[in-house]
């Protein structure tokens, strides 16, 4: 029986075999089994399953890299300056600030205080800006404008400039109103009076100039008039700085006279400054002012020569006027 099983059974075997791989590519496994064909024994190899074999595409697809982004580049910013906020300085004034302008035709004094007795601190030209902070009246009734300058460092400077020398609004903004005078008791050489009514000027020397004097009554304020006159305003410095006035009123001299002059200002083609001396109420009668004057070193006033070796080494002069009892 089991010869007969063996040969009957490979042939089949191995047409099944040859279907099976011819259909799915794939053997059985098996376990060996051995046949005897008369002699011989006949071994039947072990049917291993063969591999499946997958078939790799042809063309192997490489990805397509992606396209990386290539930045554009940036503008570098140019060092632009920020400009720094501007804190503003506050400045306390008395009155509010309004702007003002120099309208003379020359330099023009700025001092440190409402009078021509006050040091001169600057000298500024035509047309400087300033701001007006504040008015007063001196003893011969010329008004002053306080004034803010910004001097070369930057330093704002409280001075104060004679008002008719400047072009301003000051006083239609604030509002200002000119003080009432009131009645001094000065004496000669004494306090400075403040403004006051009825005020009679005397010039120095009337007999020279060919002018009557007035007649002041023992109610008026008296002042004594003196001045000075130069082709060019270059001139006057000069002769201000060697001049010595000997002005008397009834023998008595009248001090610190310096302090009584106006700016050098333009009148009638010539530059001119003024003196007015106030010697106050006086009494009923004759009075009489002497005028001397003399200069350390020469000077000229554009039409001649004045001062030591010239033609003109001293000015004299005088004017007698009377005061009459006031009704």
């Amino acid at each position: 029986m089991r010869k007969r099983f063996c040969k009957w059974f490979w042939p089949i075997t191995l047409a099944a075999l040859a279907i099976a791989l011819a259909a799915c590519d794939t053997v059985e496994t098996g376990t060996p089994t051995a046949a005897t064909e008369g002699d011989a024994v006949l071994t039947v190899p072990t049917r291993t399953l063969g591999p499946i074999v997958s078939f790799t595409p042809r063309f192997t697809a490489t990805p397509i890299p992606s396209a990386t982004y290539t930045p554009s580049l940036t503008p570098v910013s140019s060092d632009t300056p920020v400009p720094p906020t501007l804190t503003p300085t506050l400045t306390l004034t008395p009155t509010p600030t309004v702007s003002g302008a120099v309208r003379s035709t020359e330099n023009v004094n700025l001092r440190e205080g409402p009078g021509t007795d006050y040091p001169i601190v600057f000298s500024v030209p035509p047309g400087t800006d300033l701001g007006v902070v504040g008015i007063q009246t001196d003893a011969d009734g010329r008004e002053w404008y306080k004034v803010a300058y910004e001097d070369e460092d930057g330093e704002i400077q409280y001075l104060w400039v004679y008002a008719r020398l400047i072009e301003t609004d000051f006083k239609e903004i604030v509002g200002y109103v000119t003080p009432a005078p009131t009645t001094p008791q000065p004496t000669i050489g004494g306090p400075t009076p403040t403004p006051v009514p009825n005020r009679v000027n005397i010039l120095a020397y009337c007999h020279q100039k060919g002018v009557r004097p007035p007649t002041p009554t023992t109610d008026d304020n008296v002042f004594i008039e003196w001045s000075w006159f130069v082709a060019q305003p270059r001139l006057m410095e000069p002769h201000l700085q060697n001049a010595h006035y000997e002005v008397r009123l009834d023998g008595e001299l009248l001090e610190d006279w310096q302090r009584y002059a106006t700016d050098t200002k333009l009148e009638s083609g010539v530059w001119i400054v003024y003196w007015y001396y106030p010697v106050g109420k006086l009494n009923a009668g004759e009075h009489t002012v002497t005028f001397h004057l003399t200069w350390d070193e020469p000077i000229t006033d554009g039409y001649a020569q004045f001062g030591p070796g010239t033609a003109h080494p001293s000015d004299d002069g005088d004017c007698t006027f009377t005061v009459v009892a006031a009704e």
